[in-house]
């Protein structure tokens, strides 16, 4: 009796009924065929995974900067609305010179001065940079942090607006002093790279007024701000005073509160 089951291929037959062997041209092709698509699949899927990951990485957040004190992870903020007049901050710009407006300014700027611990220096110089260390043998190093510099800044600028008090000049005095002049390009050169730097979004809102046809900007806005009054107080917790003498020059010696050789002599920046 004929079996109704056609019997097992062997290796190059077909199975359509006709058993004579597959052609060798047509099974090296399938070959290669099989193998394009490998590839194909292959490279899809190593392309996928990694745009995956590099766009993960990319919304991923930047790990704080090491060279700064102190360290980012360390500080403090709050949420606070910004832009409002009844202020001692908006009367120390908009307040007249006087003396008690001036002290308010130096008692703002007192941290200016700051001395970081030696292991502490070391521990956040990535970039092997150096500074000058304090005279008093505790291999304490001297900076001014970035805040401090910018506020001094400010300091500077208000007093372009009042050359008499501050320089006894007249304006067009100020304006042909060179050093005067390249000193506030300096401070506005480096408070530009600061707000480029911090990139602040928060929203700042306009309204229409009945007597101008423009929309009218409103200061407000509701920021996250470093806590201040922590800050402050940690940045005047390592500060210095110029009086201290704790800065030697190798060649010029001891410098007093003005930055001048103890004993008379010119300035270190003259």
């Amino acid at each position: 009796m004929k079996s109704k089951y056609l019997p097992l291929p062997r290796d190059g037959q077909r199975t359509d009924g006709d058993h004579s062997p597959l052609p060798e041209k047509t099974r090296k092709w399938r070959k290669w065929l099989f193998i394009a698509i490998a590839i194909v699949v292959y490279t899809i899927v190593v392309c996928s995974i990694t745009k995956v990951a590099v766009k993960s990485s990319s919304t991923l957040p930047l790990p704080a900067s090491r060279s700064s004190f102190p360290h980012p992870n360390e500080m403090r903020y709050t949420i606070q609305q910004t832009g409002q007049t009844n202020t001692s901050l908006h009367d120390l710009v908009f307040a007249q010179p006087s003396p008690e407006n001036d002290e308010e300014w130096y008692t703002l700027l007192r941290p200016f001065n700051t001395r970081i611990p030696q292991t502490t220096f070391r521990a956040m110089n990535t970039k092997n940079r150096t500074s000058v260390q304090l005279a008093d043998g505790s291999g304490d190093y001297y900076v001014t942090l970035t805040v401090f510099h910018e506020m001094h800044c400010l300091m500077r600028m208000r007093w372009f607006l009042y050359p008499g008090y501050y320089e006894n000049k007249t304006w067009e005095g100020q304006f042909g002093d060179g050093h005067v002049v390249g000193h506030f390009k300096h401070c506005i050169w480096s408070l530009l790279e600061s707000v480029m730097c911090h990139g602040d979004t928060s929203v700042r809102t306009f309204r229409w007024d009945e007597h101008k046809p423009a929309p009218v900007a409103e200061s407000l806005a509701d920021r996250r701000c470093v806590s201040w009054d922590w800050l402050y107080n940690f940045t005047m917790g390592h500060s210095f005073l110029l009086e201290d003498g704790l800065l030697r020059h190798p060649v010029f010696g001891r410098l007093d509160e003005n930055l001048r050789p103890v004993g008379g002599g010119m300035s270190v920046h003259e």
